[in-house]
């Protein structure tokens, strides 16, 4: 079930003027927690231009395209590259680059990984730290659920896929890792345990540890998520943030140019992610 924030609605009606019925015209956006953070700092951007009141829920980039494919929402919010049914059936407006950063406990000494590593620590094949020159501490890992775009860029680089999925014979990831959703979820778990690894949004994961959540990145084969490495492709992780929609209404389109024009990159670069550059 959504739960909508009624204090940022009413906030957005009353810097758009609007009342209350038009509440029932509101345009709806919902989708990946990683582009979240992203339009909600548009939406008073949007009202000040004069946009409808803005409903805004999660979920992840799976309930984004399916929420826009139904017209449940009017723009879906999708971390990752749309499938080619996606296609099909939507219209897409790449309005940044992210990438999947490696995080571990900034108390971890463990200063870099490799694919091979990464692939060991979640399949469970290495549960303690000390294999790694670490401490001793057993690996706690932090995966995500099914129906997140960071779980099947994840599943897609290592080769290993959830375990609730259970499809033929693939290797899995371990069954002992804990499930969460939202990158915040994942951030503060990897915090608060000494032992535990995880994968967020790069963005996220940088503004979450300036602002003092205990976490650190580990470089993936020596390479940091940087812009420079994003952009030259040299990291290997690496995603579009999208938002999604069927029909470019009035209203759906004008907060597409918001997104894509200077302001909107601006914010985009405040977050952490790479501007696509500002085009409107």
């Amino acid at each position: 079930m959504r739960s909508f924030t009624h204090t940022r609605l009413r906030a957005a009606l009353a810097i758009a003027g609007l009342g209350a019925c038009s509440i029932a015209h509101a345009l709806d956006i919902s989708g990946s927690s990683t582009v979240q953070p992203l339009v909600e700092k548009l939406v008073p951007l949007y009202a000040k231009r004069g946009g409808e009141a803005v409903t805004l829920a999660g979920g992840g980039s799976g309930a984004g395209v399916k929420n826009a494919i139904a017209g449940t929402s009017q723009i879906g919010m999708v971390s990752r590259d749309l499938k080619d049914d996606e296609k099909a059936a939507l219209k897409n407006a790449v309005i940044g680059i992210d990438a999947l950063a490696i995080i571990v406990n900034k108390g971890n000494p463990v200063s870099s990984l490799s694919k091979a590593q990464l692939v060991d620590l979640y399949s469970g094949k290495i549960d303690n730290w000390q294999a790694l020159g670490g401490p001793d501490l057993a690996v706690q890992r932090v995966s995500k659920e099914v129906g997140r775009s960071t779980l099947e860029l994840f599943e897609h680089y290592t080769g290993l896929l959830s375990p609730d999925r259970k499809k033929g014979d693939k290797p899995l990831i371990s069954s002992k890792a804990y499930i969460v959703g939202a990158n915040v979820e994942a951030l503060t778990l990897v915090g608060g345990i000494p032992g535990a690894i995880g994968y967020v949004s790069v963005g996220t994961a940088h503004a979450l540890a300036e602002a003092g959540m205990p976490v650190k990145i580990i470089p993936l084969d020596g390479q940091q998520p940087t812009d420079e490495a994003i952009k030259a492709g040299s990291y290997p992780i690496v995603r579009p943030l999208n938002l999604v929609y069927t029909n470019a209404t009035p209203p759906v389109q004008a907060f597409l140019d918001l997104a894509a024009g200077q302001q909107g990159q601006d914010i985009v670069k405040s977050l952490g992610f790479l501007p696509v550059g500002a085009t409107r």
